[in-house]
């Protein structure tokens, strides 16, 4: 045991090193000068776009069609709690419900200065959040998704975040081959009352909002605020995983690397 602890650190160690060694690592402050200097306070999460695809609507394909369906409807849950507890103040989910239906945000709006200036002036936002799924797939016991993130100003109409991240989660499996819950697993989907599957994706795209979304700086009204400029920013392109115990694995990617595993490669296994 001792020895596979120390084979263990001593493999997590040299993943570090070479992410040190091999890659630029920014300061917060460097990476999210705009943040520390405009200090958003309002933040609003635009509906996600997913570009994920789906399977001909065949009655074989529909239960993994509706697991990303309701995956997805999960996202604006998911994406609010990084910002809460980082003292940022998002609009309601039934605030931004009743936006979404008047000033529909899309790709094309990203750096559309008119659209994020109307939701300064209209709505009091100081930034506003775009996220897209691109793909999912399975590989082995593991299933995957590749996203990406916006956040905008809409006073400086400056990118103040910008992530990709393909992001993995270790599935258990019955013998019969059917995901299965771990005991972390089921408290946190005791309440979302979804199958095992759905549960499993819900859960994989919380995991990931909250790894890269809780890499913000403090918000400014915060004791806190300023105090995490020395601190190590993320990469703005990574592969990330969470194994079978929670435990989580990261590592920078190159942009090429992830456009060609998103839209070159297809390693979709289902």
């Amino acid at each position: 045991m001792k020895i596979q602890t120390h084979i263990y650190r001593c493999i997590v160690y040299g993943i570090a090193l070479i992410c040190v060694v091999g890659c630029k690592v920014e300061s917060k402050l460097s990476r999210y000068k705009d943040i520390y200097t405009e200090k958003p306070a309002t933040v609003y999460i635009a509906p996600t776009i997913d570009q994920s695809e789906r399977p001909d609507k065949k009655l074989t394909d529909r239960s993994y069609n509706n697991q990303l369906d309701v995956a997805y409807h999960y996202m604006p849950q998911s994406l609010r709690r990084p910002f809460v507890s980082k003292g940022y103040y998002v609009l309601p989910p039934l605030v931004s419900g009743e936006i979404a239906k008047i000033d529909s945000l899309g790709e094309c709006n990203i750096n559309d200065t008119l659209t994020l200036k109307r939701f300064a002036d209209k709505y009091g936002v100081d930034a506003v959040l775009f996220t897209f799924i691109y793909k999912w797939e399975q590989r082995g016991n593991g299933w995957y998704v590749y996203m990406e993130y916006y956040l905008k100003s809409t006073r400086t109409y400056s990118t103040l975040l910008n992530a990709k991240i393909k992001a993995g989660k270790h599935i258990p499996l019955s013998f019969r081959g059917e995901p299965t819950l771990t005991a972390r697993d089921a408290k946190f989907t005791e309440n979302l009352n979804l199958d095992k599957p759905t549960s499993q994706r819900a859960l994989l795209l919380d995991l990931v909002n909250n790894y890269v979304l809780r890499d913000l700086p403090w918000a400014n009204n915060t004791k806190d605020f300023e105090k995490d400029i020395n601190e190590n920013a993320r990469f703005e392109c990574m592969e990330y995983f969470c194994d079978l115990t929670g435990v989580e694995e990261y590592r920078p990617m190159s942009i090429e690397e992830f456009d060609q595993d998103c839209f070159l490669l297809d390693n979709d296994e289902r």
